[in-house]
């Protein structure tokens, strides 16, 4: 028992000198412990904010904050409006002025000037900063001095303001004073308090409470808002406050104070009799550390429990301490370090008491115990089939799981070997993976394998995990990786995930309903074949109608029965479903089979009708066809032109086919180009206005001008209206276009003579929409163009429907004194309804009609019988298209009152036709 007690103590001697050692050596470590200062900084902070206290109110803060930065407009100020400050602090009795701007370039003669001016009418009042800086980073740099220019300097009262930060970036402490010019200079803090020292740097009281300072904005000083109640008899600091002027420094307890707060702090610091003092610590820390040890290792033989109350005893009455001499005396007391040290000294007495060498390998021990329990649990209840292996291949342990993975039958014997319970091809990369491991020990080598097992469900899908490990043994130079190993084989049934991906491959490449390759894998096949062939694109005649009659489920199985009937085909090559009711098919191209027998092959395949549910259905088919010689990649390309042939075919009734027309694509890709590009075009103002001149047909005066819209494309030049608009108007691009338009053409038409009305052309989709009054009330109003000078013209497209909505728009914008035309009487479905049914103003013939009426009677008796029901109806005629003196003579002998066309004035630009409106009128001939 004494060999055995005496082993242990001995054992014991480093450890307890090392606490001792550390002990002692906390208190002569002075700040070179981070983590000791930060806690340290972290409870002098807390104390501050445990113990607040209000400034004394001797100090205001005038904030240059967001409100005078706005009222102001530039910065930096000019220096004119610091000496209307000056004045206004003078005058109603403030006491010293310090102005925390930075005055050390010149800025005009006046503005400086007049600031020196105020300097001096102040009488030596005011205070301004001065700043020594370090020229670099390095230690030692030479310092230079930031100063007012000399006509402020000389009339000022010069004070350091400089900021200095601790080693985290903080602010905690200020100066007094430094030299200056050789000279002894206060810092402002001092000079504001009117202190008589000039040295020393103290810690700045934060338990004083900004949000208890004096505060006002400084535009309501200059405003006069702020009177001689507010200021007589105080000290004055003017700065920043908006974080816009970034004169902000991170602090303890409020996170973050501008510079000028800072100085206010550090004043009032001074006039609170607040200037903290730190404690020589370090006898008394070495006396407490003495005193711990002492203690440690006398309370051996006393429960544990007795010596940390004590400790916590000891921490609560030394925060206390600290807090009552910092909050009352001024004086701060750092506890962190006694604390650690009475920490080590737990530390020591719980070593002395305990064999911390043994207990570490018993709960060493017990965690090995507790693991390898653990370990063994979770491979006996894996779902995987887990086994482990030695380097003989031996079965060390094995889940539950495995033997049934594997299709064996459990068996209890546990020296078997893997040969005996896993696929030979298995074992072969085992073994290859331990060789790999015998020619480099010592390192974790690993291998994933799949392999399948034939069971009588079917075939089995498994992926393996293989692991060798290195064995490490001690050595003589401590603990080696030996070449043994220990093994493990971690097997997965992976059938259910293979069946999903084999699933999500086939839906990746096939359609689910008909069974035919999608639009992707008909293109990977198109761009196999080799040869010539012929690309068919294929659509169902009127399929959403059988649709809808018949039911969702009669379509599906129609189109599973064109499928079936196209795939039944020998002669078609590739077959599949670009989506909806469009079919896709390749047949080889020969001399014999042209692309005219080809389409005629397919559409004799829906001659015969369709058995569906028990009835029989005729289907009419339209195909497009194009015929491809080398693909290259470009099976896309191909399905493209048998798509557009194919949109092509579907204009025609009944089954028909049409072949791929380059220019039909070509002009198929404008459209899509142009629709593309229209919003960035509006935005880039390539769209613009002409005007066209309208006339009184029976003075032969000027009275107005239709709005005609033009698109100039940086690539296709000049676009013509009838390729853009049609565009624009089945993207739904015609509302935003034309609201553009309409804006655009008030506010040309407010340049014109008052005479002189606008014309403009309305969609029937913009008409379809309630927003476009608002529309029209905007333009009306931004551009000031008066509402009775407005013309907006529509197609009889827009009245098909009758609809109420229309009806209603047309009523509100006559309302506000509009008048409505309808466009292009005669072209589309001319029905006299339109004229009585719909609040209208005017009737545009078609021009197609006055081209022909000096030639044709037949067209000068419509377009005088439209005329007189026109008039009979209360609507103003106006003709378009007049080229001929002659088809102005006959159109005005009939009543027509307006006309446009190429006789008067090609479309022109506005100011063209400003131009023209001070020419004389055109006269007729007699």
């Amino acid at each position: 028992m004494k060999g055995g007690r005496g082993f242990r103590l001995s054992r014991l001697r480093p450890v307890r000198l090392l606490f001792i050692l550390m002990m002692i050596g906390l208190p002569l470590s002075g700040q070179i412990l981070p983590f000791v200062n930060y806690l340290d900084n972290a409870l002098v902070s807390w104390r501050f904010s445990a113990a607040p206290r209000a400034a004394s109110g001797n100090i205001v803060y005038v904030a240059i904050d967001k409100r005078s930065l706005d009222a102001v407009g530039t910065w930096p100020w000019p220096r004119s409006l610091y000496a209307e400050l000056i004045d206004k602090l003078i005058a109603v009795g403030a006491g010293d002025v310090f102005i925390d701007v930075d005055f050390s370039t010149p800025s005009n003669f006046a503005e400086d000037g007049r600031l020196a001016k105020a300097l001096t009418e102040a009488g030596g009042g005011v205070i301004l900063p001065v700043f020594k800086q370090y020229l670099g980073a390095e230690a030692g740099s030479q310092t230079v001095v930031t100063r007012p220019i000399p006509d402020l300097a000389d009339n000022a009262w010069l004070s350091l303001a400089n900021v200095g930060l601790d080693g985290d970036g903080t602010v905690r402490r200020f100066a007094l004073g430094d030299t200056l010019d050789n000279q002894p200079t206060q810092s402002v803090a001092a000079v504001l308090a009117k202190f008589d020292r000039a040295a020393g740097s103290y810690p700045i009281d934060y338990s004083i409470a900004p949000a208890s300072v004096p505060t006002f904005s400084l535009s309501d000083v200059l405003a006069g808002k702020v009177g001689r109640p507010d200021l007589e008899g105080r000290s004055v600091v003017v700065g920043a406050y908006a974080s816009e002027l970034k004169d902000i420094f991170p602090v303890p307890v409020y996170g973050a104070l501008p510079g000028a707060m800072l100085h206010i702090l550090a004043s009032e610091t001074i006039l609170q009799k607040r200037l903290l003092e730190d404690i020589d610590q370090m006898p008394l820390e070495l006396l407490f550390a003495a005193a711990i040890i002492a203690l440690a290792l006398g309370m051996r033989g006393r429960p544990a429990a007795h010596a940390v109350a004590f400790a916590l005893a000891i921490v609560a009455a030394g925060e206390v301490t600290a807090f009552l001499l910092q909050k009352d005396h001024a004086l701060i007391l750092h506890t962190v370090r006694p604390w650690i040290i009475l920490l080590a000294g737990l530390v020591l007495l719980l070593n002395e008491k305990v064999d911390f060498g043994r207990f570490l390998v018993e709960l060493a021990k017990a965690e090995q115990r507790n693991t390898r329990r653990l370990l063994e649990r979770i491979v006996a209840d894996s779902v995987d089939a887990v086994i482990a292996f030695d380097d003989q291949f031996r079965i060390l342990n094995e889940s539950a799981s495995a033997a049934a993975m594997l299709g064996l039958e459990p068996q209890a014997d546990r020296r078997r070997t893997l040969d005996a319970m896993i696929p030979p091809p298995l074992v072969h990369r085992i073994v290859k993976l331990a060789s790999d491991y015998m020619a480099q020990p010592g390192t974790i080598h690993a291998c994933n394998a799949r392999f399948s097992l034939q069971t009588e469900r079917g075939t089995k899908h498994l992926e393996a995990a293989i692991t060798i490990s290195p064995v490490e043994r001690p050595g003589e130079s401590g603990i080696v990786a030996a070449k043994s190993f220990i093994g493990s084989l971690i097997v997965r049934d992976m059938t259910a995930r293979r069946r999903y991906e084999d699933k999500l491959q086939r839906l990746s490449e096939f359609d689910e309903l008909t069974g035919l390759m999608n639009r992707r894998e008909f293109r990977r096949r198109l761009d196999r074949l080799e040869g010539e062939c012929h690309v068919i694109a294929l659509g169902l005649h009127r399929f959403s109608v059988l649709n809808t009659a018949m039911g969702r489920d009669v379509g599906d199985e129609l189109l599973r029965a064109v499928a079936a009937r196209m795939e039944a085909e020998g002669a078609i090559s590739l077959v599949g479903r670009l989506g909806g009711d469009v079919f896709t098919a390749v047949i080889p191209a020969s001399v014999e089979c042209g692309q005219e027998r080809c389409a005629q092959f397919i559409l004799d395949l829906f001659r015969e009708p369709f058995a569906l549910g028990g009835t029989m259905i005729h289907v009419a088919a339209r195909l497009g066809i194009c015929t491809s010689a080398a693909r290259n990649g470009d099976a896309d390309i191909w399905i493209q032109h048998a798509e557009i042939a194919l949109d092509d075919a579907k204009r025609v009734a009944g089954s028909g086919w049409r072949a791929h027309d380059p220019v039909t694509a070509l002009r198929q890709h404008q459209s899509r180009l142009l629709e593309r590009q229209m919003r960035a075009a509006l935005d880039r103002l390539e769209f613009f206005l002409l005007y066209q001149p309208q006339v009184d047909l029976k003075t032969g005066k000027l009275v107005g001008a239709e709005a005609l819209l033009r698109w100039k494309h940086p690539e296709f030049g000049l676009v013509s209206p009838a390729d853009f608009i049609p565009v624009a108007e089945a993207s739904g691009f015609i509302c935003d276009l034309g609201c553009w338009a309409l804006a655009e053409a008030c506010r040309a038409a407010t340049e014109w003579p008052d005479r002189l009305n606008l014309a403009v052309n309305v969609s029937p989709i913009q008409f379809s929409r309630p927003e476009l009054v608002a529309e029209v009330k905007a333009a009306l109003a931004t551009s000031g163009l008066a509402a009775s000078r407005l013309h907006l013209e529509i197609t009889e497209s827009a009245f098909v429907d009758g609809s109420e909505q229309i009806m209603s728009v047309i009523s509100e914008l006559r309302a506000l004194g509009i008048a409505v035309a309808l466009d292009d009487f005669g072209t589309g479905y001319s029905s006299l309804s339109y004229m009585a049914g719909f609040p209208l103003d005017k009737l545009k013939i078609d021009q197609s009609f006055v081209r022909k009426i000096a030639d044709d009677p037949k067209i000068l008796a419509i377009v005088a019988t439209v005329g007189s029901l026109a008039h009979g109806l209360g609507l103003k005629v106006v003709a378009e298209g007049i080229e001929t003196e002659t088809e102005w003579q006959m159109l005005a002998q009939m009543g027509c009152e307006e006309g446009q066309g190429y006789f008067f004035g090609k479309p022109q630009s506005s100011a063209a036709l400003m131009t023209l409106s001070r020419q004389p009128g055109w006269t007729r001939a007699a």
